[in-house]
């Protein structure tokens, strides 16, 4: 049955989104002023994986009422928004998967099982609070999300997913350690600008997640998937272009680890 669209549907997902943000930078506020400090990392992880997921969790009604440039405009002010508000959260186990097998740093290292912890917390508790925004039924669209089952975002063979997967999460990575570097504001747009071409290019096969909490909050389970074509599609590709990017950046790239190493050439 067609969902019927209706003069309110076309404001709701926006509204959502602000709350989304609004209820995250409240809890992010509070967290930090009464939770003891060595548990910061924790929550701060916790809350912006909550925050990443459901803002992408909505962006879905946003795609399906105004195409490409709704999701663009949106998603482009929530990564400037997350660039500023974040702090050293990532709500992605890209970095600290890095950290461990480029970096050096021990698996056992507390700041890296903290960050991870919050994520994975971050990504189960999505799906209660994105079902408790859609269990209101504030949009039809919202009513079908709540109700029907979920469907997978892979339309391409596995293979091809991790390779497309694998790609994007590379380029995002390249621009997201380079963009250290630069001017504050030149880095939040670029890397703003980034996250928005490439959820586009990838948006019709692989959904363009480039970030293996995010999929699995949002996509695990779902129908058209088995378990372990997700983790071949959005982990093993995701990560492979992770560590990729950070070996050429650490190498080829970065001037202060080159001549790092060629002192001791």
């Amino acid at each position: 049955m067609a969902i019927q669209i209706t003069v309110e549907d076309h404001f709701i997902p926006y509204l959502v989104l602000i709350f989304n943000v609004f209820i995250a930078h409240l809890a992010r506020s509070i967290s930090i002023r009464i939770l003891p400090i060595n548990i910061h990392i924790i929550i701060n992880e916790l809350i912006s994986t909550i925050e990443l997921c459901a803002c992408c969790a909505e962006l879905g009604p946003v795609w399906e009422l105004h195409g490409n440039h709704g999701i663009a405009i949106a998603l482009f002010l929530l990564c400037v928004w997350w660039c500023q508000a974040w702090g050293d959260a990532e709500a992605c186990p890209c970095g600290p998967v890095e950290e461990m097998f480029i970096m050096g740093r021990s698996i056992n290292s507390p700041d890296l099982i903290k960050k991870l912890t919050g994520q994975l917390l971050g990504a189960w508790l999505t799906w209660k609070y994105t079902s408790w925004i859609w269990c209101w039924h504030l949009t039809e669209q919202h009513h079908h999300l709540h109700e029907a089952p979920c469907e997978a975002s892979l339309y391409v063979s596995p293979l091809y997913g991790a390779l497309i997967e694998g790609l994007i999460t590379f380029i995002s990575r390249i621009v997201a350690l380079e963009s250290e570097k630069w001017n504050h504001i030149i880095s939040t747009v670029a890397n703003s600008m980034t996250s928005v071409l490439l959820v586009l290019f990838a948006l019709n096969t692989t959904g363009g997640f480039f970030n293996p909490i995010l999929a699995s909050a949002l996509m695990i389970g779902c129908k058209g998937n088995t378990y372990w074509e997700h983790f071949q599609v959005y982990w093993f590709g995701a990560m492979v272009g992770s560590l990729l990017a950070r070996w050429i950046h650490n190498n080829l790239l970065d001037s202060t680890t080159i001549n790092k190493n060629n002192k001791y050439d």
